[in-house]
């Protein structure tokens, strides 16, 4: 297999690898994400309506427990192709900055990234993804909300065409893309460090660790920790796209959450979205790597036979 179709085999992995992770972190994990919409628009439905529990009975009253899973087409239609695209362009950019410190340090036999490398390589595939994906976020949000009532996917891209036209589509993708990229820069910085920990950790003590555990224990350390540094830029995202007339900028929603709830406005839905995310990443991460080690191990088998 000559080197151009090597690198095409290998991108497909990639791309396929982050939609099964994808699809598989958006379908059990849906129901975080329902409540903690419907957690952050509380304020604009009134006082004493914003508990986790109380959302959570609402929800399951009047629209039984089915309704915890309303959006799971938007969300799949989005987070998939998004997880996918973005494992896609963490590979190749993750090659270019390691081909380009090569080049910089003189070190041919370099195999890891430096931490500012890890963070701009995180941060600079989520931003280009998030920003691609950025209608399916719209609609995402929009169907999860109860301020929307619409009955199909259909009526709800006419809905938003109709009232904010093609930037009715990219709506928040400022807010979206200052919270996407330092998550995923952060992220990225602190799994790779929390792996290694683990290693030197292991491997000091005289006993191994299987990888499963090193990337589950790295993903949720690396989640829960640039969730919670990234939160209000999460609320605000939220809030313009449910009320763009109300929240017009980011700035003038950083104003008006602050006037209207304090600094504890901003973290409305947070309990939600960090356990989400701390799972999410996990399972994500985890999912991603076994497929591309299992693949490896099918290649690397593949190739013996050939030789022999």
């Amino acid at each position: 297999m000559n080197s151009e179709a090597k690198t095409k085999v290998g991108s497909i992995v990639h791309l396929g690898a982050g939609a099964l992770s994808g699809m598989t972190s958006c379908i059990l994990l849906q129901p975080f994400d329902l409540l903690k919409t419907r957690v952050q628009q509380s304020h604009m439905q009134g006082a004493g309506r914003g508990s986790v529990l109380h959302v959570l009975q609402t929800v399951v009253q009047s629209e039984g427990v089915r309704g915890l899973w309303r959006g799971t087409i938007p969300t799949l239609l989005r987070n998939a192709p998004g997880t996918s695209l973005y494992f896609y362009f963490l590979s190749h950019t993750r090659a270019l900055s390691l081909a380009a410190e090569r080049r910089i340090f003189h070190d041919t036999q370099r195999t890891k990234l430096s931490a500012p490398s890890n963070m701009l390589v995180g941060a600079s595939s989520r931003a280009l993804a998030g920003f691609l994906l950025m209608p399916g976020t719209v609609l995402k949000v929009q169907y999860e909300s109860s301020l929307y009532r619409y009955k199909g996917m259909m009526p709800a891209v006419v809905e938003i065409w109709r009232s904010g036209g093609f930037r009715g589509f990219f709506v928040g993708a400022v807010p979206t893309a200052i919270r996407d990229a330092p998550y995923a820069g952060l992220y990225m910085l602190l799994y790779e460090a929390v792996k290694s920990y683990e290693r030197a950790f292991a491997e000091g003590r005289g006993f191994s660790l299987r990888e499963t555990t090193v990337t589950m224990v790295a993903g949720v350390s690396a989640g829960l920790t640039a969730s919670y540094l990234t939160q209000p830029f999460d609320l605000v995202k939220t809030r313009m796209q449910l009320r763009p007339r109300e929240y017009t900028s980011v700035a003038q929603s950083f104003v008006k959450i602050f006037r209207e709830e304090s600094v504890l406005g901003f973290f409305r839905g947070i309990s939600l979205r960090v356990l989400r995310k701390g799972i999410q990443a996990s399972l994500v991460f985890t999912l991603y790597e076994w497929v591309l080690r299992t693949n490896a191990a099918k290649s690397s088998v593949s190739s013996t036979a050939l030789k022999a």
